[in-house]
């Protein structure tokens, strides 16, 4: 009887070891997928990290972040995240309701001024849906502050009733931001540095502010380590860089390292900003758009159902940035890049290295930009 005891609890103690060493097999397989697939596909620098529970089990660097100065990818190299941007706006929006100052009920006309009448069937929630039907705003000058934007916008006839489509932009999560401003009377930038980056430890990213000047100039902060992101031209590796205007800041345009996105990964498992079981509640719920689910859940996140198991988060670039959380398993991948034809797969496809319950999906694609 004491023989069988003694060996359950050596049995029960040797489990975490057992987990340990299951997860340090997975992370050297994922490093073998991602450097063939790097090699096939010409892919010049990448990062990944696995987050579970609050720990970062995973946070490795591929290639180069800069073909001139064949500068390597680090922890602390910034990618341009693109629409990924949309989860640190969204944290900020789950922040802002935890202590009470925002209801994703609300009327958007309890923030606004003299919305039209149209907008007043317009709640928070539908911002963070896409589905408010207010339209983006195109124009060639894309440096007008976002007050002048909201005005404009709100000048122009709404593209379907509130609640009832979903459609992909950047207006919502614009008048989303002037929101939050007028919420903290603190613009945009400074107030996700404040509540966000700041007390989740995300020490390297920022926005580059880039803002032309004089006609033919472009004036950009300095930002340590920033990547340079490619893509091919007749076979031949050609440097771009998408202008994101300011105002579209809450849905696109910060620069992120790895280091950055696992400490935001891990902030969010440990309750930093708010309780993970607030946050869950909204993250991964869908409402309706008529009779079918909705795409995004309640706080703007894409979320995914597949063999039983849900999953949150978002890409953007379309591969530059690539997140998804599974609550279920307490896992969260991420994956950055700096090629910008690389379809947003990577961080699924590393998924299913940790997680039995996924089917395995290692095609890896990138399409042509003209």
């Amino acid at each position: 009887m004491k023989v069988a005891l003694v060996f359950l609890v050596l049995l029960v103690l040797s489990l975490p070891g057992l987990g340990r060493n299951a997860q340090r097999a997975a992370g050297k397989r994922v490093d073998a997928f991602v450097e063939q697939k790097m090699r096939e596909l010409r892919i010049p620098g990448l990062a990944v990290a696995v987050v579970k529970d609050g720990q970062i089990l995973k946070k490795t660097t591929y290639g180069l972040a800069n073909l001139d100065w064949q500068n390597k990818v680090t922890e602390h190299t910034n990618f341009q995240i693109a629409s990924c941007t949309k989860l640190l706006t969204s944290t900020l929006l789950l922040k802002t309701m935890h202590a009470g100052k925002i209801n994703l009920e609300d009327p958007i006309g309890t923030y606004l001024d003299s919305v039209p009448a149209a907008w007043q069937p317009v709640r928070v929630k539908h911002l963070v849906s896409h589905s408010s039907g207010i339209p983006d705003y195109y124009e060639s000058n894309v440096y007008l502050p976002t007050s002048r934007i909201v005005r404009l916008v709100k000048q122009a006839p709404l593209l379907f009733q509130p609640g009832t489509k979903e459609q992909y932009g950047q207006s919502d999560f614009m008048i989303l931001s002037y929101i939050l401003e007028r919420i903290y009377q603190k613009p945009f930038v400074q107030l996700l540095r404040d509540e966000v980056a700041t007390p989740l430890g995300m020490r390297d990213g920022a926005f580059d502010m880039e803002y032309r000047v004089k006609g033919q100039y472009l004036r950009t902060d300095v930002l340590a380590q920033k990547a340079t992101t490619y893509y091919e031209l007749n076979g031949k590796p050609q440097a771009y860089k998408f202008l994101y205007p300011q105002y579209t800041y809450p849905a696109g345009g910060y620069f992120a390292s790895i280091s950055d996105l696992a400490n935001w990964a891990a902030g969010l498992d440990n309750g930093t900003l708010f309780p993970r079981s607030f946050a869950d509640t909204y993250i991964y719920q869908r409402g309706k758009i008529g009779a079918a689910d909705a795409g995004f859940s309640q706080v703007g996140w894409a979320v995914e159902t597949e063999a039983g198991t849900t999953y949150g988060g978002h890409s953007g670039g379309p591969g530059l940035g690539d997140v998804w959380r599974f609550p279920q398993q307490g896992y969260t991948f991420i994956v950055l890049s700096n090629d910008g034809e690389l379809l947003p797969r990577f961080a699924r496809a590393i998924a299913a290295f940790y997680i039995s319950e996924l089917p395995p999906k290692p095609d890896i694609e990138k399409f042509e930009r003209d």
